[in-house]
C-alpha cells in the first residue's frame, strides 16, 4: 500500500528558502501547519550540510487542508541559549486543554550534532511558552506526546539514535520542568528497556524515528515513521497496543511513501519524504511531510484502509 499524493502545499518564495517538516493539527475547524522555516542566505559547506543554517518555527492555516496561508512572522523563535542555533523538526499535540510543541532545540550549528528536545506550549497559538529541554542531555530527536494518557502517564517517543523509544511523565508540571539527572542516568543505562520500534526491514538499516503524534484508532495506536538507509528517507507504519505501546501489534513491511516525485528526491537534502503532521479528517487520513528539506507536501489514505492494510501484517 502507498499513500496517495496530493502535490505540495507549502514551498520558499520571497526571502524563504526553506520550508519544510511541518507538524499539524486541527484547531478551531481550520488545519494549522507548524513548517520548519530557513531564510535565505545559508550556503552549502564543502565537508557536507550548511552554514548560516538557522531555523524557525512558523504557522500557517487552512479551511480544506491543501491550500495554507503562511503567517507573516515566526511563531517559535531561536531566542534561549539551549536553541540559538535553531528551533527544527516540530510536532504539535493536544493534550487536556493545551497544545504542546516539541521541537528540536540546536545548542550548536546545524549538522554539528547539539539536538536536544525543545517543549512550547500554547493554547491559542498566537502567543507560546517554552519549557526548555525536556529529555536527556544527549543527541535526541524525533519527539512526540501521545494525546492521551497511556497507564496513567504523559508517554512521550523518542529517538535516541538507531531506535524509536518511550518515556513517561507523572504529570504535565514534570513534563514541563523535565526529570532530573539521575532519572536520565538510570534511564540510559537501560535504554532497551524502552524501544518501540527497532530497525527490522533493510530499507530502515540506518535508523528509525517517530513521524506524527500517535494517532488513537479501534485497533491500537497508529503512528506513522520513518526508516532511512543509504537511499534516504521513507515513510512508514505500525500499529502499537493501546495499553502498552512498546507491544507492536503490526507493521508495513514496505514503505508507505519513499521519494519518487523530483520534489522528494532533488532539494536541500535529497530523496527525503520526512512525515511529521498527521489530521484524520471525515475518515480521511491527511500526512504532511516534509520532502527533500526543501518543501511541505501532502500525502493521503483512507484511515480505515491503512488499518486493514496494517492488520494484514501482523507481527
Amino acid at each position: 500500500m502507498e499513500l496517495k499524493r496530493r502535490g505540495i502545499v507549502l514551498e520558499p518564495k520571497a526571502d524563504i528558502g526553506a520550508i519544510f517538516n511541518c507538524g499539524a493539527i486541527e484547531y478551531e475547524d481550520s488545519i494549522y501547519l507548524l513548517p520548519r522555516v530557513i531564510k535565505k542566505g545559508y550556503t552549502k559547506k564543502k565537508s557536507g550540510g550548511y552554514d548560516n543554517y538557522i531555523s524557525e518555527i512558523w504557522l500557517a492555516k487552512s479551511s480544506d487542508g491543501k491550500k495554507f496561508m503562511l503567517s507573516d512572522t515566526p511563531l517559535i523563535k531561536p531566542d534561549k541559549p539551549y536553541d540559538l542555533y535553531g528551533c527544527e523538526d516540530p510536532r504539535v499535540t493536544k493534550l487536556y486543554d493545551e497544545y504542546f510543541i516539541t521541537y528540536t532545540a540546536l545548542l550548536g550549528p546545524a549538522f554539528s550534532g547539539g539536538n536536544r528536545m525543545g517543549l512550547a506550549s500554547t493554547k491559542d497559538f498566537s502567543q507560546t511558552q517554552k519549557h526548555g529541554i525536556t529529555g536527556p542531555d544527549l543527541n535526541d530527536k524525533d519527539v512526540v506526546i501521545f494525546p492521551e494518557e497511556v497507564k496513567g502517564k504523559i508517554g512521550v517517543l523518542h529517538r535516541v539514535e538507531p531506535n524509536i523509544q518511550i518515556m513517561y511523565f507523572d504529570d504535565i508540571e514534570q513534563l514541563k520542568k523535565n526529570h532530573d539527572k539521575k532519572f536520565w542516568e538510570k534511564y540510559m543505562s537501560e535504554i532497551d528497556k524502552y524501544i518501540v520500534l527497532d530497525r527490522k526491514y533493510d530499507w530502515e538499516l540506518s535508523k528509525v524515528g517517530a513521524g506524527p503524534p500517535p494517532i488513537k484508532t479501534r485497533e491500537g495506536w497508529l503512528l506513522i515513521y520513518h526508516g532511512v538507509d543509504k537511499k534516504g528517507y521513507k515513510a512508514a507504519a505500525a500499529l502499537l497496543d493501546l495499553d502498552n505501546p512498546q507491544k507492536v501489534i503490526a507493521r508495513s513491511p514496505k514503505p508507505i511513501l519513499k521519494p519518487k516525485k523530483r520534489y522528494e528526491r532533488i532539494g536541500d537534502v535529497n530523496k527525503v519524504v520526512f512525515p511529521e503532521g498527521a489530521v484524520v479528517k471525515e475518515e480521511e487520513l491527511l500526512v504532511y511531510y516534509g520532502a527533500a528539506d526543501k518543501r511541505c507536501a501532502l500525502a493521503t489514505c483512507k484511515l480505515d484502509d491503512l488499518i486493514d492494510f496494517l492488520l494484514k501484517n501482523k507481527v
